[in-house]
């Protein structure tokens, strides 16, 4: 059974219960009110007007021998008959209206109740007690309730009937109710299912209700959605941008090889080892960065501890010196950081931004690592002096592979994945990168770590 269907019966369980319990109450109401106007009220004026009689205009000082005398004839005679039962204390009947015949009313020991002869008749029977002569007597005054069954009848017939219509209307509206309200469930799951036969990752559930909890279930498989297929994207991009990076090399390497089976100089075939050498090395740098790349982006550090920044700067700083020729390499701000990461990867960060300052950067030029302290955030800057970055650049400077001068890049070793190394390595580690650039006067690459 669907989930609409448990929901809507379950729905209508509950109404059920809750009608019936309200129409008992009701009920209940209807017919004391009706026993009490047609009833109660007739039996209290007979029994005040025969109590009057009896006692000479004195209620309160009724005669027993009087009463007693004139019990059997004070019977109402009527359609609707009025009974008359004189008991004493003990229960026995000391007398009783003729109309009753050889019938007895139940000795009641409380205020008018609504008790079943043996012969199933319900009654309606009013004790009123008095004193004589030191005894206490009951004297009651009963009548049949058959001339207001047919309305307490009518009356349980129109609540059952009320009931079921309240219910039938109660239980469609509900199930519309739910069906609209669980619509955007059904949009999931045919999106799902058309997905999965499909592959179609453009479906969405596209939900426009209120931000319910349903809502927010189809906004959030849309989300989902979303992010599988950017992922799909960027796996089918990374794949087709290692193809491309490695089929150059291995062209190269097949080209050389092809060329050794020849008879060749010396000379040229020390170029060719040469070249596959250089080839070689440069398939091991690629696949060793998307090996990187591929641990930086599989999800969060296994193992933190505790690393200084400036520590770590200063060492970048020295093994750069060496690399850096006639530019010059500065620290201009070094604040004593810590923050929680993997010292390692932090290394690699900062080593790969000042070997990308290097390599963009002519003689003469300078490089200026800060690091400093702002609100919550270490900020560890790399600037240099460089060539700078188009504008246009800027948006994908940390993609894969991606290079603003191809044949440069290539030229220089470079494999495109340096930075993108760099921004995985900042996410893994709470962070951020960003990046500001002028043509002709540089770039600033700032790395943002949660202290």
């Amino acid at each position: 059974m669907s989930i609409r269907w448990r929901l809507t019966l379950s729905f209508a369980l509950v109404l059920a219960v809750a009608a019936i319990i309200a129409s008992l109450f009701f009920y209940a109401a209807f017919q004391n009110w009706v026993v009490s106007e047609r009833i109660d009220s007739r039996l209290r004026v007979y029994s005040t007007a025969l109590l009057t009689a009896l006692s000479s205009g004195a209620t309160d000082n009724v005669d027993y021998s009087l009463v007693r005398s004139n019990v059997a004839s004070s019977g109402y005679a009527s359609s609707s008959e009025i009974w008359v039962q004189l008991a004493d204390s003990g229960g026995s009947v000391l007398a009783k209206s003729d109309n009753l015949g050889d019938r007895d009313l139940p000795v009641v020991s409380g205020p008018s109740g609504i008790p079943v002869t043996p012969s199933g008749t319900r009654l309606r029977i009013l004790p009123i007690y008095f004193e004589s002569g030191g005894q206490t007597y009951q004297l009651a005054f009963a009548q049949s309730l058959d001339s207001v069954d047919p309305i307490l009848s009518r009356m349980a017939l129109t609540l059952l009937l009320v009931v079921l219509a309240f219910l039938v209307l109660a239980t469609a509206s509900a199930a519309i109710l739910i069906r609209r309200a669980l619509s955007p469930v059904k949009n999931v799951t045919a999106t799902a299912q058309s997905i999965a036969s499909s592959s179609d990752l453009s479906r969405r559930v596209n939900y426009h209700g209120p931000k319910d909890e349903i809502g927010e279930l189809a906004a959030t498989f849309d989300r989902m959605i979303e992010q599988l297929d950017g992922l799909l994207r960027a796996q089918r991009n990374f794949v087709a941008d290692a193809s491309h990076e490695l089929r150059g090399p291995l062209t190269v390497i097949r080209g050389n090889l092809d060329l050794l089976r020849r008879n060749l100089s010396e000379e040229d075939r020390q170029e060719s080892l040469r070249a596959l050498e250089a080839e070689g090395a440069r398939m091991a740098r690629v696949v060793n960065d998307l090996l990187v790349l591929a641990e930086v982006e599989s999800g969060p550090l296994e193992q933190q501890q505790m690393v200084s920044l400036k520590d770590m700067i200063l060492d970048a700083q020295d093994r750069a010196l060496p690399l850096a020729g006639d530019r010059k390499i500065v620290i201009r701000c070094q604040d004593d950081l810590w923050v929680n990461g993997d010292a390692h990867k932090l290394d690699q960060l900062v080593g790969n931004l000042v070997s990308n300052a290097i390599k963009y950067t002519p003689d003469g030029g300078t490089i200026t690592l800060s690091l400093f302290q702002d609100g919550e955030w270490a900020r560890l800057e790399v600037s240099d002096t460089g060539i700078g970055i188009s504008p246009e650049h800027l948006p994908h400077i940390f993609d894969r592979f991606y290079r603003v001068d191809k044949a440069r890049s290539r030229a220089g070793g470079g494999t495109g994945l340096g930075l993108a190394i760099v921004k995985g390595i900042a996410l893994q580690h709470g962070g951020k990168v960003t990046v500001t650039s002028e043509l002709g006067k540089g770039s600033t690459f700032t790395v943002w770590l949660r202290l």
